[in-house]
């Protein structure tokens, strides 16, 4: 019998060439929001989420378990390889974040002085009920959607040039 880690670690392989972001919360209402609205979070995305590798099933149990405290639904965030490491060239040249690159709200600073990026729900693979090993899809995911296509950038300027 295959532990939840290893089905959930089944289920991203079957998605694709993808890297692969996980958030744990509590309540399902608000893992249904989060496939709606997209994925709100402060500062950097690895502050919020932990990237897994579904060819190591151990490295998505250990995920489970150390999250668990912070509820039985496992949103999963899928975002293509070339599509990701476009955002990341794309942030390089720009001098910006790359969770600026993919946010698809202007970020804003929070109470705790922390910018707030969201992803896009078109990047919500679904959730994971660690409960019931249920996976709910969400039908705003696509596979070929790059945010960078609905969005224009400005190159920084350094600091010491007057606009």
């Amino acid at each position: 019998m295959k532990n939840k880690g290893e089905i959930l670690a089944e289920i991203l392989r079957r998605t694709g060439n993808c890297y692969f972001f996980l958030h744990n919360t509590l309540e399902q209402n608000i893992a249904e929001k989060i496939m709606e609205e997209g994925f709100r979070f402060e500062s950097q995305l690895p502050h919020s989420t932990d990237r897994v590798n579904p060819n190591e099933p151990i490295e998505v149990t250990y995920f489970l378990f150390q999250r668990k405290e912070y509820g039985i639904y496992t949103i999963i965030i899928a975002i293509p390889k070339e599509t990701y490491d476009r955002y990341i060239r794309l942030s390089n040249i720009l001098d910006i974040t790359v969770e600026e690159v993919m946010s698809s709200e202007k970020p804003y600073l929070s109470d705790n002085d922390e910018y707030v990026y969201r992803i896009p729900p078109q990047h919500i693979l679904g959730y994971f009920n660690n409960r019931t090993s249920e996976f709910v899809n969400n039908p705003r995911w696509k596979a070929d959607f790059d945010i960078t296509d609905e969005k224009s950038f400005r190159k920084r300027l350094p600091p010491n040039i007057i606009r």
